[in-house]
């Protein structure tokens, strides 16, 4: 239901209302009643902290969408680019599943110590080498320390 209702605005205001409601291709009451609804909104934000402004909140949707979407293609380039090592690494090295399982705690570790940062200067200084060797052969270490 709708009704009419009097107002009186000064010249400044109501040209603003006039210059908007065309931009926005409103009548004069459409602009003003959603003008009314978003300060009703502002007001509310303020007075109760759990309640967004409409607007404000689709426009974190719509960001958060674009930036799940972005993520979700860059992990998946990521996870090829692995599969792709992998398959290449089982074609030319047999590792026991013990030593793999090896591997994954001490990758477990790296990833928690570095938060996920892969960096080629880190990976040559921690000697993975000696790492593996060790993996792969116990019995040989096991001599050279007696």
């Amino acid at each position: 239901m709708t009704n009419k209702i009097g107002i009186s605005l000064d010249d400044e205001t109501l040209e603003l209302c006039d210059k908007y409601s065309r931009e926005k291709g409103y009548s004069r009451s459409e602009f003003i009643a959603s003008a009314i609804h978003e300060y009703v909104s502002v007001l509310e934000f303020g007075r109760q902290k759990n309640i967004i402004v409409e607007s404000l909140a689709d426009e974190i949707v719509k960001g958060s969408e674009a930036g799940v979407t972005k993520i979700s293609k860059g992990l998946f380039r990521y996870a090829v680019d692995i599969e792709m090592i992998v398959m290449m690494l089982s074609e030319i090295v047999e590792v026991p599943q013990n030593v793999l399982d090896e591997y994954r705690k001490e990758a477990i570790r790296n990833v928690r110590r570095t938060r996920g940062k892969v960096n080629l200067d880190d990976l040559i200084q921690r000697d993975n080498r000696l790492f593996a060797e060790k993996k792969l052969y116990p019995d040989f270490f096991d001599d050279e320390t007696n």
